[in-house]
């Protein structure tokens, strides 16, 4: 009964030793799942292979979350939507100029101003606000680029951190990627569903006061007709 004694003692795997001695252990558990304290690991040293072994997958999965975002077709993306944006933006700025430009030369045309200081004043103000407008346009497209970037950062940071918690390698790639999508189409609807708003507004007050003006004084006249020419009101 010596050998059923060694089970209870010794190495559950070798009761008898007769493997160890062979060498055959080297065979039969090559990874060293069967290893004991009495063979050389203690809790402490299990311990911390699993915790080696768990940064392994952490830097595993990091590594592709990384790589995913890292890609050089990223910044050309990011760079054609910029630019996407700035020509979007370009439409609307030079139909506004087209609009203020038409508008203004009725309006120094009605009030006998063209070809007077007035008309070279205002055309200047015109030219202006269009260069007004083109910084606005450029700071908008080169903002929406910025905030695409932010947002991919931030996507980036939240996978970094549940990569810590147990995301694996796998997951996290096709987890990144569909940030980089969601984000791009966050960016464009809010960049395409902006307008650029009033760049002449300097130019469309001319105009308005111009129109008042005309108002005012074609009310002056139908006034001054009905009092002294309006003879019809007595008949006769």
């Amino acid at each position: 009964m010596a050998g059923v004694g060694n089970i209870g003692k010794g190495n559950w795997a070798d009761p008898t030793g007769l493997i160890q001695k062979s060498g055959a252990s080297k065979f039969l558990d090559p990874l060293g799942l069967t290893k004991t304290a009495k063979q050389g690991e203690s809790a402490a040293d299990v311990a911390a292979r699993m915790e080696m072994e768990r940064q392994e997958r952490i830097r595993e999965a990091q590594g592709r979350i990384n790589q995913v975002f890292d890609n050089p077709r990223r910044a050309r993306d990011i760079a054609d939507f910029v630019s996407a944006t700035r020509s979007k933006l370009m439409e609307d700025l030079n139909r506004q100029n087209t609009d203020a430009a038409r508008e203004l030369k009725f309006s120094l045309a009605r009030g006998g101003l063209s070809g007077g200081s007035v008309n070279v004043d205002q055309n200047r103000r015109l030219t202006d606000e269009f260069n007004r407008g083109l910084i606005n346009v450029e700071g908008r497209a080169q903002g929406a680029g910025a905030q695409l970037e932010a947002a991919d950062q931030d996507s980036r940071a939240r996978l970094i951190q549940l990569a810590t918690s147990g995301l694996d390698a796998t997951t996290a790639a096709s987890q990144a990627a569909a940030g980089l999508r969601s984000n791009f189409e966050n960016a464009r609807s809010q960049a395409f569903g902006e307008q650029l708003g009033d760049q002449f507004a300097t130019i469309g007050g001319f105009v308005k006061n111009r129109r008042e003006e005309a108002a005012r004084r074609q009310a002056n006249r139908d006034a001054n007709f009905n009092l002294y020419g309006g003879g019809a009101a007595y008949g006769g």
